[in-house]
């Protein structure tokens, strides 16, 4: 059985206490000052799962477990027996000291991956602040769900680089809410490639009318959603977290989304064609209109009309510099 998120990391923090000490790997503690330094690193965890954490590193050749003893000349070696663990743990000190075995296995050892990471344009925090409400909901003080947007993720004070770095570090999903507005920006692929390399799951959530033809490198050929599914992300998250979900109402929460998904900025350029039959010419005007709500400038405009509809050659009256005109072909169509 997989061990949970939990276990991972009360075992890296008893070997972070014992190995970071000044006394070269052993560390001495009564039963509540252990808990006390634990608890710092990991706030959530009950006595029985630091035990058995001890115990397993114990049992794995990590860690040598002994008990002081005033009228011996030796320390007296931790048993194994749960009969002894009452009086071995909880009555006075115990010693955890770092084997060989374990500095091979400390030398290794990563800060266990706990939190989910949520990367997003600022145009776009309402979405993400709404998708980690959500998360939360469904998994109830099971992990960090990191949003650089949320004044609770990103402290104040805080050198925000290195803070998304770090947590980017610890993520074991990266989900990147991908729109036609966010999926060229250099920061969201950053991320995303940051944590392919940290060897976080890389989850694209596409929104907004994005498809997945439309996403590039790095983020192109991941395994990802429509932000509509849901169900199917929290799945996602459940099972890559090993952590049951919660029922939450997945209704409301897709209704909220698509309302502040409503009044994100928006740009949306349409043509509109205005043809006119004129013997013995057949003219067509254009021209191009911003449906959207973001202000836009176009620098380039490309229009292609089929070459066997022109009565003849195109020959505009404009600067070349201003009209370019040529001729290509499209799955054997000529076009203009």
């Amino acid at each position: 059985m997989v061990e949970a998120p939990l276990s991972e990391r009360l075992e890296y923090a008893i070997l972070e206490i014992v190995c970071r000490n000044p006394s070269e790997g052993i560390h001495q503690s009564h039963w509540g000052e252990w808990r006390t330094s634990i608890q710092q690193r990991v706030p959530e965890f009950v006595d029985a799962a630091l035990l058995a954490a001890f115990k397993r590193l114990w049992k794995r050749g990590v860690l040598r477990l002994t008990k002081p003893d005033s009228q011996r000349l030796h320390a007296s070696e931790y048993s194994g027996n749960e009969t002894d663990d009452v009086c071995f743990f909880f009555t006075g000190q115990f010693n955890a000291s770092i084997t060989d075995e374990g500095r091979s296995v400390w030398d290794k050892a990563e800060e266990p991956k706990t939190t989910v990471f949520i990367s997003h344009i600022a145009e776009e925090k309402g979405v993400a602040l709404r998708l980690q409400a959500l998360i939360q909901a469904a998994f109830p003080n099971a992990f960090p769900v990191f949003v650089s947007s949320d004044p609770t993720s990103l402290g104040g004070g805080e050198e925000w680089y290195h803070y998304i770095l770090e947590n980017l570090a610890k993520a074991r999903i990266v989900l990147v809410l991908l729109s036609p507005e966010s999926a060229d920006e250099p920061w969201i692929n950053f991320e995303g490639g940051f944590g392919r390399g940290q060897k976080s799951r890389v989850v694209p959530l596409l929104f907004r009318g994005l498809s997945f033809d439309a996403v590039q490198y790095p983020l192109k050929g991941l395994q990802g959603y429509y932000l509509k599914q849901l169900s199917e992300i929290l799945k996602e998250i459940s099972r890559r977290m090993r952590i049951p979900m919660s029922k939450v109402d997945l209704d409301a929460a897709s209704e909220e989304i698509n309302h502040i998904q409503a009044g994100l900025p928006a740009k949306k350029l349409t043509l509109e064609l205005r043809p006119s039959l004129n013997f013995p010419k057949w003219n067509c005007e254009f021209r191009i209109v911003n449906n959207g709500n973001r202000d836009v400038e176009p620098l380039e405009v490309k229009i292609l009309i089929p070459s066997a509809i022109l009565h003849s050659p195109y020959r505009p009256a404009i600067d070349a510099a201003v009209l370019e005109v040529r001729e290509t072909s499209i799955d054997n169509v000529m076009w203009t």
